[in-house]
């Protein structure tokens, strides 16, 4: 057998012996920019991919090359956007703890990779319970551009992202939070304050990006804007 470790990036070896590798404060505009999932980025002609940020949320068979096999031809699709949003592997509170920790530590590895490379990379920041936190929050530095998805939650006062949320804000203090999806309850105050924006998630793009073709809705308009 070859003496290899299956779906762990050879990239991601530079990273093996930091629990925590930095996350970096970046210099990120997000006015006039769109949003783009990995798998709709055939649409978007290359030399107009600087006005978009690339987003990660998608099935995992969609983006997990761009972890296990970093390879110079992706990391210049990833330098045709403006900024890209950390890789999204899946976490599932209540299930299989240790399974957890590596898909966050694949999310830091991915991002902090992407920031030591010239790339605009805007931290995904993914937890389960607490066990999870020092993973997911530490050495991140202060008042950097986060972004968290609530898409999948199935309630608006979910107790582990309600927590973590709490924790999050008091470790990192982010200078601003997007938010994939709906914001929860407990994000209600930060978005009145203008510290949550909202990214409208894959279906709501589609169907805007379909009202502007066809003339019947602004699509610059119903997208974020600093």
């Amino acid at each position: 057998m070859k003496n290899e470790i299956p779906f762990i990036a050879k990239w991601a070896l530079l990273f093996r012996n930091q629990k925590y590798p930095r996350i970096y404060r970046q210099k990120i505009s997000l006015h006039g920019k769109r949003f783009v999932l990995i798998n709709e980025i055939s649409k978007i002609p290359p030399e107009e991919r600087k006005n978009y940020i690339l987003l990660f949320y998608a099935e995992e068979k969609h983006f997990n090359a761009f972890y296990a096999d970093l390879n110079q031809h992706r990391i210049e699709i990833l330098q045709e956007f403006y900024a890209v949003c950390g890789l999204d592997f899946s976490t599932y509170p209540g299930l299989d703890e240790e399974e957890n920790i590596v898909a966050i530590k694949r999310n830091r590895q991915f991002c902090s990779f992407c920031q030591q490379n010239d790339i605009l990379c805007i931290y995904n920041i993914v937890w389960t319970n607490k066990n999870s936190y020092k993973v997911a929050f530490r050495n991140v530095e202060k008042d950097c551009v986060v972004i968290i998805s609530t898409y999948r939650l199935q309630k608006d006062d979910d107790e582990v992202f309600r927590k973590g949320y709490l924790k999050m804000k008091q470790t990192i203090h982010p200078s601003i939070i997007l938010c994939y999806g709906e914001p929860q309850k407990v994000m209600e105050n930060d978005v009145s304050k203008g510290l949550v924006k909202r990214v409208p998630p894959r279906f709501e793009l589609l169907k805007l990006e379909y009202a502007e073709k066809t003339g019947q809705y602004s699509f610059l308009e119903a997208l974020l804007s600093a």
